[in-house]
């Protein structure tokens, strides 16, 4: 499948890949997907969030903001309220993959597997280009997959720009049909 994926779109997936292993986590997570397909200007996914009022430096901001997480878990609300009780979510996250690796402390280097979360927006982002009748699995495919596994990352960094998923799925639809 990964043959079909455009040049922007396998940099994305790449860079989720170096974004997981920033922040130490044992796996790749829809977060770190998203991470990097927001890191860079200029591919459709971006244009398309732009165009709906949510420029690049701007999503990145509030991504940054958010922290690692664990979605559908802990979010915000969770790490202001631990924050009060002098308690470092990112830090208590970063422990846990560290047990989580074989107790060792280290995350090793290589290959990081994808988790449920992240296989499962990748398959959602061929069924996304199938169902707009591309050839191919763009940014924009990948954005619509990471909206339909509902990632609590996603879902509230759009919600900082008042953008609906739905919002983000016509002005897709509209952009490849302007494309096409």
């Amino acid at each position: 499948m990964f043959e079909r994926f455009t040049r922007n779109a396998r940099a994305a997936v790449v860079g989720a890949h170096e974004v997981a292993a920033r922040r130490r986590a044992t796996d790749v997570r829809p977060a770190h997907l998203w991470e990097s397909l927001v890191s860079t200007d200029g591919t459709l996914a971006m244009q398309v969030l732009a165009q709906l009022g949510a420029p690049g430096e701007e999503v990145r901001r509030v991504v940054r903001g958010l922290g690692p997480q664990y979605s559908g878990v802990l979010d915000s609300e969770d790490a202001e309220a631990l924050k009060l009780l002098g308690i470092d979510l990112e830090d208590v996250i970063r422990r846990i993959d560290q047990d989580l690796n074989d107790g060792c402390g280290a995350i090793p280097k290589g290959h990081k597997r994808f988790s449920p979360g992240s296989k499962k927006v990748l398959e959602l982002s061929l069924r996304e280009a199938m169902r707009l009748g591309d050839p191919f699995i763009g940014t924009e495919h990948v954005l619509l997959g990471l909206i339909r596994v509902s990632d609590d990352t996603v879902l509230e960094t759009l919600a900082a720009f008042d953008l609906s998923p739905d919002d983000v799925r016509r002005a897709v639809a509209e952009a490849d049909r302007r494309a096409g």
